[in-house]
């Protein structure tokens, strides 16, 4: 007789679950980086006891005073990179028009409904017991978000925390990232 052997394959939606921490974070300070024009150095208050330090291009796109203080959805658990000497811990989260190409459109997805350090999953799933690694970019990527009707989903599951759901109001049906 052959061992039990579990084949069942677990959806997008789960896989992100088991592999991607999304955290709601409140902006605390806003700088241009000094090596990139393209580039701010956010710093988080993440609900943890220090703040997280994020690299974002979009200052073509954004004002320091429109971002500071509101709060954001960072991908927490994202590897950290360097971007021109400054480390990053993590990304925001933003939408996009998905008929345009590469970085012409953004939209921060702004999450005053959250409270910093909340984690938001998709619908009808709760977050992992065990601490979960580092995720990859190209992990993360290849797991598709995107809005459908203002909604941030991911396989057609809404993305929120205690059924509060993560909205976006210009890119209403496009691409995130």
């Amino acid at each position: 007789m052959e061992p039990d052997i579990q084949t069942a394959a677990i959806s997008v939606a789960e896989e992100f679950r088991n592999r991607v921490i999304l955290k709601a974070a409140k902006i605390i300070k806003v700088e241009k980086h000094p090596g990139g024009t393209m580039l701010y150095i956010l710093t988080l208050d993440a609900g943890d006891s220090e703040p997280r330090q994020i690299v974002s291009s979009i200052v073509p796109f954004y004002k320091e005073e429109e971002l500071l203080g509101k709060t954001i959805v960072l991908v927490y658990n994202l590897k950290p990179a360097n971007f021109r000497g400054v480390r990053s811990n993590g990304m925001l989260l933003a939408a996009s028009d998905s008929a345009s190409a590469g970085h012409e459109t953004c939209e921060v997805l702004f999450a005053p409904q959250f409270t910093p350090g909340t984690i938001l999953e998709p619908e009808g799933l709760t977050p992992p017991e065990e601490q979960l690694c580092y995720v990859k970019p190209e992990k993360f990527f290849s797991m598709p978000l995107y809005t459908k009707d203002g909604f941030v989903e991911i396989d057609g599951k809404k993305i929120g925390a205690e059924g509060t759901w993560l909205t976006s109001h210009v890119y209403v049906n496009g691409s995130v990232g």
